[in-house]
């Protein structure tokens, strides 16, 4: 298994939000969605989400996978991959399993890194105590 996650397709889409859109409200999406407009509310896409260079987001998304060229105001979730392209904007958190920043782009926020796996914590209570991984169990 690569430890870099493949880039999802950005030209499989389902659903398009031109540049002339704008909409608000929830978005459910089940699929992938190119958005070049604008959209107010909150996104939820189980597939790719592709924020083209004139996308402007007032939104939470949650989503598998997200491109983001435009500009984002409010908490991304990418389940699988984060990528945010040169002249893009995000103000808001990110999390995201794997994240790509590139050169160019403005972020203002925090960022949490999801993991695929469950914490792993010691059994024995001699061992590492995971609330203060440096100090061990004294008992």
């Amino acid at each position: 298994m690569s430890i870099m996650k493949k880039r999802p397709n950005p030209d499989k889409v389902d659903t398009l939000i031109g540049n002339k859109t704008v909409f608000e409200g929830k978005l459910n999406v089940y699929g992938g969605i190119r958005i070049d407009g604008a959209v107010k509310g909150e996104i939820e896409c189980q597939g790719i989400l592709v924020v083209g260079n004139g996308g402007k987001i007032e939104a939470n998304i949650i989503a598998d996978s997200a491109i983001i060229g435009g500009e984002v105001i409010g908490n991304i979730t990418a389940k699988n991959r984060l990528e945010i392209i040169s002249k893009g904007k995000v103000r808001g958190d990110i999390a995201s399993s794997h994240l790509i920043i590139n050169d160019g782009v403005i972020f203002d926020g925090s960022s949490h890194m999801l993991s695929d796996e469950p914490v792993k914590y010691p059994l024995d209570k001699k061992e590492t105590s995971p609330k203060d991984p440096g100090r061990e169990d004294k008992k």
